[in-house]
């Protein structure tokens, strides 16, 4: 698996919105709309509830948060405390600040929370958020839950406190750090039988996907990602197609489309022949009718209509 991790990461890049210290007072409740973000919530002191999808999760003192699909969500101080909608507790923080201090709630037992919103962008995006749930709880009650978290945290409290020129922007590099070490820790996991984790935990997919991923220019076929798995033609393409959800061949034209979308939005000096050969296609003409019946607009169009994006 952490090759394939290696891989997707290169093609994923970390933008942080906003960083920030929250101090709530019982009572308190938050109600917290989606997000288009990764968030994170690390509680420093006290304790919260989380409720998801319905179900309600104890988050304790030293506990790491991560909703990577920033789904919506309630917090409170207790099972079933009322929750105020997000406008009436959270102001919009100054333009271009890109850290907040909060004291919100009342007078009671206090729960103080270092939160991050972190947006991700590029062509690994959507793999990367496919191997993640919609929550992840890491128990930071046994030990230190991931890899250095003391340290990083440490990093950005110092920050935080000392608020010396340039402290927001370390605090949120500290804060990206330690988003990567909590999905390394939690792709470490267990996988579901049947899903896109299972094929990075499966060795033999975990090659194919790694080859694939590494060198997407190759023209690949079913075979030769067999023979990279070290399986049957057959018995890869079954594997592949129950732990990926489609087969070899449609996954690579997806992964491919994924690379052209970030080379046009990243590299405008390259002629859209350079990119079709980067992503596996000699005929420009067979890379403009592929790109356009996954993308829904030509590549031209689709680099024209970013560059024209303020």
């Amino acid at each position: 698996m952490t090759d394939v991790l290696t891989a997707l990461l290169r093609h994923v890049r970390i933008e942080t919105s906003l960083f920030g210290r929250i101090e709530l007072g019982a009572p308190w409740g938050a109600r917290v709309g989606r997000r288009d973000a990764v968030l994170l919530h690390h509680v420093l002191e006290g304790e919260m509830w989380l409720e998801l999808d319905g179900r309600e999760s104890h988050v304790d003192r030293g506990d790491l948060l991560l909703l990577p699909h920033g789904a919506p969500h309630c917090l409170r101080h207790r099972p079933g405390a009322p929750v105020a909608d997000e406008e009436r507790w959270m102001a919009p923080p100054r333009p271009g600040a890109q850290s907040v201090r909060r004291r919100l709630g009342g007078d009671g037992a206090m729960t103080v929370v270092l939160c991050a919103a972190m947006s991700l962008t590029g062509a690994g995006r959507s793999l990367l958020l496919r191997a993640l749930p919609s929550v992840v709880l890491i128990d930071g009650g046994a030990g230190e839950p991931v890899p250095g978290l003391g340290r990083l945290l440490d990093g950005i409290r110092d920050e935080v406190r000392g608020r010396r020129p340039g402290a927001p922007v370390m605090a949120a590099r500290f804060a990206e750090l330690l988003l990567l070490q909590a999905i390394r820790a939690e792709l470490e996991r267990p996988a579901p039988p049947g899903s896109f984790r299972a094929a990075l935990a499966d060795a033999r997919v975990a090659r194919a996907l790694d080859a694939l991923y590494q060198a997407p220019e190759r023209a690949w076929t079913v075979a030769s990602l067999a023979r990279e798995a070290g399986m049957s033609r057959s018995g890869f393409a079954r594997a592949f197609r129950e732990h990926v959800g489609e087969g070899p061949l449609r996954h690579l034209t997806r992964w491919r489309m994924e690379l052209a979308k970030e080379e046009l939005r990243d590299r405008p000096e390259l002629a859209l022949a350079e990119v079709a050969s980067a992503v596996g296609y000699r005929d420009e003409a067979a890379f403009n009718v592929a790109f356009r019946r996954e993308v829904g607009v030509p590549p031209g169009a689709y680099r024209a209509g970013r560059a024209a994006r303020p």
